[in-house]
């Protein structure tokens, strides 16, 4: 592929990524670096097979029933970035490519915030991925993409020291932001990202995407329109499973099982969540997912298709369901909680505060029936995080957050108390 020249000033920013006509020159979806080439060919070619990925999905909204309220998510750049943090995911972040690493602004250079949950790993424990790694405002930038020099050193930064003063190597071979049609640079962000890589222009790639398809082509037409159309049935609300999302597993198994995204992504309306479950008789966030994950989460988690409320039995220090259809669901102790809790935070690094604004959740993908990608919408700044949820606890996860929802004073009292070592018991 013949690469375009790149600006020999500064960028112009002052408008967005995509400020003047493009011109294509394909018609595919093409991808301009700006500032500064990405550092290899083989770069280039994975965020490429990312970001075609990406572009077939729309802006949808997370409905929240019960607050009334709704946040618009850029599926694009979830979609990218998810896809990212699954390849992180399974070669437990020994990768070149990490997804929206959190950086201190407060420190120069802005230093990455490393997991608050693996302390024990010390300075070689993977980046967090709490969004909000400290209480506070104007500390954070989460660049789209970190590329490192060596992946078997899980530092993405400058070399420096992290916050308990261990020292790291210079790392970031580049920072990579990549501007989807109609994206800009906002708040400072393109100084702050020069921040991050100590002002070297060099070290940052300023991507512009291009949707060059003709219109008969692009995804929206051809799933509505010839897809959608061939399939005369209920599963007609079904993604297409046979296209699967671009996603490297190391050391694949002698029969791989595709990764695939679910359905909801390409709904093009506001999405119900799985954290309400059946709200007046109809649970409208277990539909919107295929099959293969309902009967997943069936058998881990078949409360959220069932009308009825968990409740706290003070006595048995347990939380039984109350099912209005009869249904039974295990019951989970305050020791199985806990020791879920603290699985879940070495996945995550989610604490109580992030877990107490939680008010959306839905299932974006899963990963070779190991780790589910999980969407989650937090209060705090109507922000949609991802969280690479272990299949072996995702019924726990979503129990917590249905706790956090209905009974928080009680539920916070239990995980405040400790993590505990009980044995997990799915519900």
């Amino acid at each position: 592929m013949e690469m375009p020249d790149l600006p020999t000033g500064t960028p112009d920013i002052s408008t967005g990524a995509n400020n003047q006509p493009w011109d294509c020159t394909t018609t595919g979806v093409e991808m301009v670096e700006k500032q500064s080439r990405l550092p290899t060919t083989e770069s280039r070619q994975y965020l490429h097979i990312k970001v075609e990925y990406a572009m077939r999905f729309p802006r949808l909204s997370a409905e929240i029933r019960r607050e009334g309220r709704s946040y618009q998510m850029s599926l694009k750049q979830l979609m990218m970035s998810g896809l990212i943090r699954a390849d992180e995911i399974a070669r437990d972040y020994y990768w070149y490519y990490k997804a929206e690493v959190a950086f201190d602004m407060r420190t120069t250079p802005p230093r990455p915030f490393l997991s608050s949950s693996l302390l024990k790993n010390g300075a070689g424990r993977r980046h967090t991925l709490n969004p909000f790694p400290v209480p506070g405002k104007g500390i954070y930038r989460r660049p789209d993409v970190i590329i490192v020099k060596n992946k078997q050193d899980r530092w993405p930064g400058l070399a420096g020291p992290d916050t308990e003063g261990n020292m790291h190597g210079d790392n970031l071979a580049r920072l990579v932001e990549v501007k989807f049609p109609e994206d800009s640079f906002k708040g400072g962000q393109y100084g702050d990202y020069m921040r991050i890589v100590g002002r070297n222009r060099a070290r940052m790639t300023i991507l512009e995407i291009h949707d060059c398809r003709p219109e008969e082509q692009q995804w929206v037409d051809q799933v509505v329109n010839v897809t959608m159309k061939a399939w005369k049935t209920s599963e007609a609300k079904y993604w297409p499973l046979v296209l699967y999302p671009p996603i490297f597993m190391p050391r694949p198994p002698s029969t791989p099982v595709a990764a695939k995204v679910e359905p909801w992504t390409h709904m093009g309306k506001a999405v119900a969540d799985l954290s309400e479950g059946a709200v007046r008789g109809v649970a409208e966030g277990w539909n919107a997912l295929s099959k293969e994950t309902q009967m997943v989460l069936n058998s881990a988690a078949g409360w959220l298709n069932d009308s009825g409320e968990w409740v706290y039995q003070k006595g048995d220090q347990a939380w039984a369901w109350a099912s209005k259809t009869g249904k039974y669901v295990k019951s989970w102790t305050n020791e199985q909680i806990k020791a879920a809790w603290a699985e879940i935070q070495k996945a995550t690094d989610m604490t109580l505060d992030m877990l107490k604004q939680v008010d959306w959740v839905q299932v974006l993908t899963n990963i070779a029936k190991t780790v589910g990608v999980i969407l989650v919408a937090v209060g705090i700044g109507a922000l949609v995080v991802m969280l690479g949820i272990p299949e072996a606890i995702i019924g726990a996860f979503l129990l917590i957050v249905r706790l956090a929802i209905s009974a928080w004073g009680t539920l916070a009292t239990i995980l405040g108390a400790g993590t505990g070592t009980a044995a997990l018991v799915a519900g």
